[in-house]
């Protein structure tokens, strides 16, 4: 998509130029406005046609997410992009002039360029957290079934470690290659170590993958538990909704004899249920099956997965 060099509609997009922009015959100032309609960043543009990191709102500070490129030479023009949510977008002053063939060139090849640092650094930083996972799942003890977190969920401390006093839930792929690990604290705290992979990896309850036979798919840890305890099955825990989808394709490429099953949160407090769209999404791609909760739905009732509905008195049996 091109974008112009007036400043966006209100409406138009989540976000909205500040009102201290003035855009009209300022091509720094309106590609900053197009920037912050997209991002929803104010950055103070630099015209050197080199690539410049800012941080994305909606991370934490420091993420540097966000990026862009602006030439200022002959017709000003340039590129700039979210990683997070994988915008990129093209702008240039003279929307009714196309760019010639040498700046598009250019521009081209700052978009290739962020992408493959992006990767670069991706890579990098996801290589560094699965050494530091494989470090701290080895020095870890077997998990007790005291913790706090298991106590209050109900669930066995079964495939699990600790490390002081927080849990660690090994996060593998279907390679069984360890990447990453999930801590929860005694509070209930739950973290990923920071750059570890989490896309595709998921958290096994059982001792490997099976396969053949009938496996279920579910968001969290002590979900897969419960399932997995209540009906004898394996079960893997893909962590949180949006990853229930690249889980399952990743085990179906692995293992097409398995039968899978998405085992749903029942978000029904949440709008658009991600818990339910999100599984039933999966199971669309993967020919699988789908299950969820019966949840009571009572005031004051927050129950939303299969754990919740074995410890809450008010749930349908």
């Amino acid at each position: 998509m091109m974008k112009e060099a007036s400043a966006p509609a209100q409406g138009a997009s989540k976000y909205n130029a500040p009102d201290n922009f003035t855009t009209a015959g300022d091509p720094i100032r309106t590609f900053a406005a197009a920037i912050a309609q997209d991002t929803g960043a104010t950055v103070d543009p630099i015209g050197d046609g080199q690539l410049h990191r800012f941080d994305c709102p909606e991370g934490k500070r420091g993420n540097r997410a966000c990026w862009y490129v602006l030439h200022l030479d002959r017709w000003p023009a340039g590129a700039y992009g979210n990683w997070r949510t994988g915008i990129t977008d093209t702008w240039r002053a003279d929307h009714n002039r196309e760019h010639d063939r040498e700046q598009g060139a250019r521009i081209a090849a700052a978009i290739d360029a962020a992408r493959r640092q992006r990767e670069r650094e991706q890579a990098q930083a996801q290589d560094n957290a699965a050494r530091r996972a494989q470090r701290l799942w080895s020095d870890a003890k077997p998990a007790t079934a005291g913790h706090p977190y298991l106590a209050r969920k109900r669930i066995p401390a079964l495939c699990l470690r600790q490390h002081g006093d927080c849990l660690l839930i090994p996060l593998r792929t279907v390679a069984d290659e360890l990447v990453n690990v999930q801590r929860i604290h005694p509070d209930g705290t739950k973290r990923f170590l920071k750059g570890g992979r989490i896309v595709g990896a998921f958290a096994l309850f059982g001792c490997e993958l099976p396969e053949e036979g009938e496996l279920y798919i579910a968001e969290g840890w002590a979900t897969a538990a419960t399932i997995a305890t209540t009906l004898r099955l394996p079960v893997v825990a893909a962590m949180n909704a949006g990853n229930l989808a690249p889980v399952a394709q990743a085990i179906r490429a692995a293992r097409p004899g398995l039968a899978l099953t998405l085992a749903a949160d029942d978000d029904h407090g949440t709008p658009g249920n991600p818990g339910m769209t999100k599984a039933a999404e999966a199971a669309r791609l993967v020919q699988g099956a789908m299950t969820w909760p019966t949840t009571c739905r009572q005031e004051g009732c927050g129950c939303t997965d299969f754990n919740d509905v074995a410890n809450c008195g008010r749930a349908p049996r």
